[in-house]
């Protein structure tokens, strides 16, 4: 229910009561000669979690003539759920500032009614209280355990905890079994000790949530690897689902696989699903058959990763992982040199006069190599991708997105016959890393090539 409705049908109750109280207490034997009723004041609306209790004040409250108030407070109204007895005036009483303790959150109205020393009463005078549900309890499963095919588990809940002390409630479930299991439920869900007796090997997973009478916990697991004489298929776990940032190598945990028969197991990690504008493979993991390896994100957004263990004679069902990746915050940018400039004699070019000018010819194409002396770097250690770009003058990149790759340059001439021209080739190295910054460094290879006449070009 919004805010909005919620409050509208709270003041529509407190205008139905009010309406109700006030011609159930005016009446001829209510007024006195000489005396005004008393004003109940019934205080502020109050807005807490369910931490601790409320606490009600009645103390503005007071009697013209100035005589001593009695005061009686009731619970008018509860949430829906709510186990407080409405309308008994036990729950309240009858002191200046009653408290008492919420079962569940929502909206409650208590309302208050004084009488003074002629026996002269107050219009009731109502107070609204939002309860919110504040802190939850924590629920512990107890630590993983080792079991024998056919040999009762026990679990105990007894270290759970609720930070302000309330009681708890108990849940467990038997949140999975091996597949040959014919096992859905554990002995005595609702008790603080629980248990089962597993009936193949493998791995079972039980659950707890405790509820401390207005919020629930968040579940607490215990792993159960359960042995087993019979020969059975290993089972793969690969952890937990988790979020962390693009562009990192994030860690995975593979440890917790098992083998009911205590064959040493063979471990292969596998990119199931990657969001749109990925290019991850299965090579984004750090290495595949390890127990603990790392899977690189090379953007934001959902993967769905697997993990299936072999014990030498068969393959376990794949266990999925989901990886939520985020942008990651911080990142320094990559350094990059493309570089010592080079230069090289390109030979001589043909020029022929062509009235008060000459038109010169070309040189030979020279063909460099790139990348000797170039370095790139990533503080972050972030994979790079590289490009060599053409920048000014005419040629071709043999590679260009390979660090050392050759260049061959073309078009290198003279201006005139008897002079020697310097050809300058600018070229770009530029590096990306894996958030997408960019940093580029020129580099200039020079060709000279001097003009001769045309009988004398060789």
């Amino acid at each position: 229910m919004s805010r909005s409705i919620q409050l509208a049908a709270v003041l529509a109750l407190l205008g139905s009561l009010t309406a109700c109280k006030d011609e159930s207490l005016v009446n001829d034997s209510d007024t006195k000669q000489g005396n005004s009723p008393p004003v109940a004041d019934a205080g502020s609306e109050v807005t807490q979690t369910a931490d601790f209790p409320v606490l009600l004040n009645g103390g503005g409250s007071f009697d013209p003539e100035g005589t001593a108030l009695s005061y009686a407070w009731v619970l008018d109204s509860a949430p829906a759920g709510s186990s407080l007895p409405v309308n008994d005036p036990a729950l309240l009483g009858s002191a200046v500032a009653p408290s008492f303790s919420a079962d569940i959150d929502g909206t409650y109205v208590a309302s208050l009614v004084v009488t003074d020393a002629d026996g002269l009463s107050s219009p009731p005078d109502y107070v609204v209280i939002t309860i919110v549900a504040g802190q939850a309890p924590v629920a512990n499963a107890g630590p993983d355990q080792l079991g024998r095919e056919g040999d009762a588990v026990s679990l105990d809940g007894g270290r759970s905890f609720d930070p302000t002390g309330r009681s708890l409630s108990y849940a467990w479930v038997l949140q999975s079994a091996p597949p040959r299991s014919a096992l859905t439920a554990m002995t005595d869900p609702s008790s603080v000790v629980s248990g089962f007796t597993p009936d193949v090997g493998g791995i079972y997973i039980a659950s707890l949530v405790v509820n401390n009478g207005v919020v629930g916990s968040s579940p607490d697991t215990a792993v159960i690897r359960v042995s087993s004489a019979d020969p059975q298929p290993p089972t793969a776990l690969a952890g937990e689902d988790f979020t962390g940032e693009d562009c990192s190598a994030l860690s995975l945990d593979g440890s917790g696989s098992f083998d009911p028969n205590g064959e040493p197991l063979i471990y292969q990690w596998s990119l199931q699903e990657k969001p749109v504008g990925s290019t991850a493979t299965n090579s984004s993991f750090g290495d595949r058959s390890a127990v603990n390896t790392t899977f690189y994100p090379d953007v934001a957004g959902e993967y769905l990763l697997s993990l299936a263990v072999n014990d030498g004679t068969s393959w376990s069902t794949p266990d999925l992982l989901i990886l939520n990746a985020t942008e990651r915050v911080a990142n320094t940018p990559p350094v990059v040199e493309a570089g010592v400039a080079q230069s090289v004699a390109g030979g001589d070019a043909e020029c022929t006069a062509s009235g008060y000018s000459y038109i010169c010819g070309t040189c030979d194409d020279q063909t460099f190599l790139l990348g000797e002396t170039a370095t790139v770097s990533d503080a972050d250690g972030d994979p790079l991708t590289l490009r060599w770009t053409l920048v000014s003058g005419d040629g071709t990149i043999v590679d260009p997105t390979s660090m050392a790759t050759s260049v061959r340059l073309e078009g290198a001439a003279p201006i005139t016959l008897g002079a020697c021209e310097d050809n300058n080739y600018e070229l770009q190295l530029s590096a990306t890393d894996c958030t997408g910054a960019t940093t580029s460094d020129l580099v200039t290879y020079t060709i000279s090539c001097c003009g001769v006449a045309a009988a004398a070009a060789r």
